[in-house]
């Protein structure tokens, strides 16, 4: 099987692959990190940097994708990007920021103080990130290009478009599953499921990936 993997923001793709080896042994594995071309794109030509995404995603069996990664992935399909095979969405949202109402729990002014954090001191904001999101240690070297998270950190600050709300109230398509975790730090698990139908919420379970997978198995 070839799955691919869509991580969170600020997190190493090749740190997911112990995950990836662990619950899909001897599977293809095609590690992200939740950049502007991480998910199923259209419209792309030969001299698209996108090019190369799009024949990858046009062999993907299964899309597992985490947090922001998850964002990318919906709100690709709101514009009506088809993505194949199955899909996991772990701690999904359908807009971040608090004012917007859809679980998130981070203010935009959060949001815009962790950007320009990064811009002056990438790895003491990731430290201080993962220390508040209770993930794995911090990383000791940038996880992807500043420039991309910096990027990201501008989309979490953003309202849903209209597409994306509309996309999401229509509940999972068919062959998507998502999952969030009522213990979750940045996200408020029963507000997000009533903005995505069909998210099961997992009791006792925060937002490490690593944690929305091993509850799923059980």
């Amino acid at each position: 099987m070839r799955v691919t993997w869509i991580g969170g923001w600020g997190v190493a793709p090749e740190s997911l692959r112990p995950l990836a080896e662990k619950y899909f042994p001897g599977s293809e594995h095609t590690l992200l990190a939740p950049t502007s071309v991480a998910a199923p794109r259209q419209g792309t030509t030969n001299q698209d940097k996108d090019s190369a995404a799009l024949s990858r995603d046009a062999a993907t069996d299964l899309t597992i994708a985490w947090s922001f990664g998850a964002w990318r992935v919906m709100e690709a399909a709101s514009r009506g990007v088809e993505v194949p095979g199955m899909v996991l969405l772990l701690a999904p949202f359908v807009a971040f920021p608090s004012e917007s109402g859809l679980g998130g729990k981070c203010s935009v002014t959060q949001v815009r103080f962790l950007h320009r954090w990064v811009q002056r001191d990438p790895l003491a904001a990731l430290a201080d990130f993962y220390q508040r999101v209770r993930m794995m240690d911090a990383p000791t070297e940038l996880p992807y290009a500043q420039a991309d998270l910096l990027e990201g950190l501008d989309r979490l600050s953003e309202d849903a478009s209209p597409a994306l709300r509309e996309f999401a109230a229509r509940g999972l398509p068919r062959n998507w599953q998502a999952l969030i975790g009522d213990d979750d730090p940045l996200l408020e698990a029963e507000t997000v499921a009533r903005s995505l139908p069909g998210c099961v919420c997992l009791r006792g379970v925060g937002h490490a990936i690593a944690d929305l997978l091993r509850a799923s198995q059980g």
